[in-house]
């Protein structure tokens, strides 16, 4: 895999991120799991895995729905307050999956 295409990857999520949270910010009271899934157009697995990372990075809370099979998403805080632009973390994350990469392509151990 080359590191465009793990660039273009990671955008991707990012993309969809900032997208996501938009919807759910747009939505004063949250917005419900599978909601989302359907206005984002993706499937449910891409869904879920989006869901869980903004959930460990402390971007949002679900609440399981009484009687149903979703969660209800919320913000964890104002949406003018949340921010993708933090390029030293992105440059740590870029570093460290090539040097992953070496890792597997070269057999390196340690």
């Amino acid at each position: 895999m080359s590191k465009n295409s793990i660039n273009n990857l990671s955008n991707s999520y990012s993309n969809l991120q900032e997208r996501a949270l938009d919807l759910i910010g747009s939505r004063g009271d949250g917005l419900f799991q599978s909601e989302l899934r359907r206005l984002m157009s993706i499937d449910s697995s891409k869904c879920s895995k989006i869901v869980c990372k903004m959930q460990s990075n402390g971007l949002i809370y679900r609440e399981k729905v009484p009687a149903s099979s979703t969660y209800l998403l919320k913000l964890t805080r104002p949406p003018q307050n949340i921010s993708f632009d933090k390029p030293a973390r992105r440059d740590i994350d870029s570093y460290l999956t090539e040097f992953y990469l070496l890792y597997l392509v070269r057999g390196i151990s340690g």
